[in-house]
């Protein structure tokens, strides 16, 4: 078989060949092959001549395979066989329905609708591979211009100039506190309500556009938070909350992170929100990517 890929053979050749073989009648053939006889005839020709092989025998009143086209034929199916399956691959490619898609994604945003909007394009999607990898903004930002990852959860602003950026629906803020803070007596608080309270605060080196924000904002309400501890991640702030170490502020969808002496209340007035938005490069992206921004951004607006 190294023989044909050497050779400048085409696949109509080996689909005139096949449509032959299966017919034995030229008119027939040519028929549905959409083609005249003599073109046909030619094309078969030529065929032989590439291959170095005699594949028909021909007579005036008929046309059957040699020993040479019978043992040719399978192999002739064969590559039409593939032919089609890499059509059909290329198809999916270029429609976004296969590939492999890398995304990357802070760990704030695995309590919002990010989950659910990846389970579902999963489920949609069954040929598209994701990788999935866990990022803070700035992160996501660097491997995007990397081209470590292909799509990114993130929150905004971001720093780099080269990254197309589509907003997605942002999360309010609630206040964990204490069950034994008497501020849990309260159904509804407001940021003055905290003026003495201890905060548990996500640090400035984690999302320094939302720690300026909750700062600003307090001191807007007029006073300064008193920051006890700065962590990492906001299932810290949980913890160390439930601890009695002091108050925090996280997103709406974390209170769903139900444990003993934990409370939250929804904060009235001004508050912080956290901006979401989904990032690729903005110097094109990959069919399963464009499709994959695509359905984040249905998927978040019928969320919110």
């Amino acid at each position: 078989m190294m023989n044909i890929f050497n050779q400048k053979m085409d696949l109509q050749s080996l689909r005139c060949f096949s449509v032959l073989a299966e017919t034995l009648h030229f008119r027939r053939a040519a028929s549905s092959l959409n083609m005249t006889q003599p073109a046909l005839s030619l094309r078969l020709k030529r065929l032989e001549d590439e291959l170095g092989l005699r594949l028909l025998e021909r007579s005036r009143s008929a046309v059957d395979l040699s020993d040479a086209g019978r043992e040719f034929l399978p192999h002739a199916r064969h590559l039409l066989r593939q032919a089609s399956i890499t059509r059909e691959a290329a198809d999916r490619i270029a429609s976004g329905q296969a590939g492999h898609l890398r995304i990357g994604y802070t760990p704030v945003s695995f309590f919002s609708y990010v989950p659910d909007l990846i389970r579902s394009y999963a489920v949609m999607q069954p040929g598209v591979r994701m990788s999935l990898t866990e990022l803070l903004s700035e992160q996501v930002e660097t491997a995007l211009a990397t081209r470590e990852i292909d799509a990114g959860f993130l929150h905004p602003p971001v720093g780099r100039r080269d990254l197309r950026l589509q907003n997605l629906p942002s999360e309010d803020f609630v206040v964990a506190l204490p069950s034994e803070n008497p501020l849990a007596r309260k159904s509804v608080l407001t940021l003055e309500d905290l003026a003495e309270e201890d905060f548990i605060l996500a640090g400035r080196s984690v999302g320094p556009a939302l720690y300026d924000q909750i700062v600003g904002l307090c001191r807007e309400s007029g006073f300064a938070p008193k920051i006890r501890q700065e962590v990492t991640t906001s299932i810290a702030v949980l913890g160390l909350v439930a601890a009695g170490a002091g108050i925090g502020l996280v997103i709406t969808p974390m209170t769903c992170v139900a444990r003993p002496g934990l409370t939250f209340r929804p904060l009235s007035g001004p508050a912080p929100a956290l901006a979401f938005a989904i990032a690729t490069r903005s110097n094109g992206a990959a069919p399963a990517t464009e499709a994959f921004v695509a359905h984040a951004l249905r998927h978040a607006a019928q969320s919110a």
